[in-house]
């Protein structure tokens, strides 16, 4: 269901009110005091709605109405009022006395608005307007400035091609044959003696990975009976010192 209409709108007058109509209004008031709008107009001998003569005597007829253009105490107290209400005029114009909702609408939207933003403040948020322009400026700054604590792809070519060089001086530096070997390019003079590699270099493992006690050391117990020349000890060139060996080993075979 809808909201009933004030009034029934035949025979209704719409347009201006005339100064007739106006004494009317202003004498029932005076004398009667406010009342239910609904039934002014037909006790006051109009033929109005009676939210035609409730917005009449609201806006001109009353006489505590104030005319003429807002002061700067009302239009700065206007101001901090919008800031905190926003555009409910109705609460604005109860904290001015004498000031309707409809003329401070008005006088918001032709004079303070323009002044506020003149002066560089957003009439909606009543913020400086180059706030967020700052905000932005800030951030580019920041990210400027980011990416030149970062090197550069010029910075890291110069780098890698400095350690580069680096290294390729110290390589010059080693032996040709040691550095063919590591990079696997000369195999045909390894570094190690074939001799030393161990018996066990090729018996089979167990399952722990280790190989067993008989298979690793059954080539010990071969090798009991060698002497000091089979084993390549050259370095025992001293007549004295290879008799004392050859007489320890007759003395260990018997």
């Amino acid at each position: 269901m809808g909201r009933q209409p004030c009034c029934d709108k035949l025979g209704v007058k719409k347009g201006p009110w005339t100064s007739e109509e106006d004494k009317k209004l202003i004498n029932f008031i005076l004398t009667n005091g406010q009342c239910c709008w609904r039934a002014v107009p037909k006790l006051a001998g109009l033929r109005r709605c009676g939210k035609s003569c409730r917005l009449r005597w609201t806006n001109y007829l009353r006489p505590d109405l104030k005319r003429g253009l807002l002061s700067e105490a009302e239009e700065q107290l206007v101001i901090d009022l919008h800031a905190r209400l926003g555009n409910r005029w109705s609460k604005i114009a109860a904290r001015l006395p004498g000031r309707t909702d409809n003329e401070i609408k008005n006088h918001w939207n032709t004079h303070i608005k323009k002044k506020l933003l003149k002066m560089g403040i957003d009439p909606v948020t009543h913020e400086p307007l180059n706030k967020e322009a700052e905000e932005t400026e800030a951030s580019n700054v920041e990210l400027q400035e980011l990416n030149g604590s970062l090197p550069s792809s010029e910075d890291t070519e110069n780098c890698s091609g400095d350690e580069s060089t680096h290294l390729l001086s110290i390589c010059d530096k080693i032996d040709p044959s040691l550095m063919n070997c590591l990079w696997g390019d000369d195999i045909s003079n390894p570094l190690v003696d074939p001799s030393w590699e161990l018996p066990c270099a090729g018996i089979n493992h167990n399952m722990d990975g280790f190989p067993s006690w008989n298979e690793d050391c059954a080539w010990l117990l071969d090798c009991q009976d060698f002497g000091v020349h089979d084993f390549g000890m050259d370095c025992f060139n001293d007549v004295g010192v290879i008799n004392n060996l050859s007489t320890l080993e007759m003395g260990n075979k018997q």
